[in-house]
């Protein structure tokens, strides 16, 4: 048992060490020269710098929906639902949450401030209107926050693989912003992401479609993750995850809600417990066969529920 703990420590000190000293991704934010795509934009928030996407709509806009990605994940998550959605007259804004994509890394001295207070502000910022408002998995959690927060800014919430939030408990959100626990994990977190097996074999399980993942393109993911704080800044955000407001959601508008049958990143009694507050005529779909990331895999099946959606909530 001795030597176990033994090499078990060396492994976990040669796995630091290492993790340090492959170079960090250099990225330059709210640069106009390094956007890292053509529909790059970027939006300031009280010393942060939020990376955007806008997917323009084909010809006369209809609407506009603001997309909200989930945990490790970017606004890339969003392109296959955005290209198809902006070609039916929809103007897509995705944005990356901060720590994620392409936009400002928190550190140990940053203020954390409410993601939804965030995403509105940048979403007023391009329009003061309505919106449709869609999230994902976690950026689900954000959406939740943001329309109960403020409903004149939201039509209708439109929800992905994703389910209510009950709350972190308090010595979670402790842990998360520990300097030891943070110095530790942290670096872990940034050297796996440089293995393209083990981003793979997470994709694979969150796709469950081989022929997709043979095609996936992870730079999307390692890419960003190779940004200098991106492992600490990704902890930090746990402690800011916003707690779902159930009341408020029964009063919202009706409501898009989508799932995949094989999605085992999302507790099935927090999917349930979503479900039983989900406001009167809301739609809630199940995708057969469908992962986690369902959005991206079976985009097509997706866009056509999201098109009747507001065809039926105009």
């Amino acid at each position: 048992m001795k030597m176990t703990k033994k090499v078990l420590s060396v492994i976990f000190a040669v796995l630091i060490s290492i993790s340090m000293l492959v170079p960090s991704f250099a990225a330059s934010y709210g640069d106009a020269e390094a956007k890292p795509f053509a529909n790059s934009e970027f939006f300031e928030y009280n010393g942060l710098n939020i990376h955007y996407r806008v997917f323009k709509a084909a010809g006369n806009e209809k609407a506009k929906i603001f997309m909200i990605h989930g945990f490790a994940m970017s606004t890339c998550c969003w392109e296959e639902l955005a290209r198809r959605l902006s070609a039916e007259g929809y103007t897509c804004v995705a944005a990356d949450l901060p720590d994620f994509g392409y936009s400002s890394r928190e550190n140990e001295d940053s203020t954390l401030y409410p993601r939804e207070d965030i995403m509105h502000a940048l979403m007023t910022s391009v329009d003061d209107g309505k919106w449709y408002v869609a999230g994902h998995s976690m950026g689900g959690y954000i959406a939740l926050a943001l329309a109960a927060k403020y409903p004149e800014s939201v039509k209708n919430l439109m929800l992905f693989g994703t389910a209510c939030n009950t709350g972190n408990p308090q010595w979670l959100n402790t842990m998360m912003t520990n300097k030891v626990f943070v110095s530790v994990t942290a670096p872990l977190m940034e050297l796996a992401a440089r293995f393209d097996f083990i981003v793979k074999g997470i994709l694979g399980a969150a796709l469950w479609d081989a022929d997709y993942l043979k095609n996936y393109d992870i730079s999307k993911i390692t890419a960003p993750f190779r940004i200098k704080g991106s492992g600490a800044g990704a902890l930090y955000s746990f402690s800011v995850l916003p707690k779902t407001d159930l009341e408020a959601v029964e009063k919202m508008p009706p409501v898009l809600y989508m799932n995949g049958d094989r999605d085992m990143a999302i507790k099935n009694a927090d999917r349930e417990l979503l479900r039983k507050h989900l406001p009167e005529n809301s739609t809630d779909i199940t995708v057969k066969g469908g992962g986690h990331l369902f959005i991206e895999n079976r985009a097509d099946e997706t866009s056509a529920a999201v098109l009747d959606f507001i065809f039926q909530n105009k």
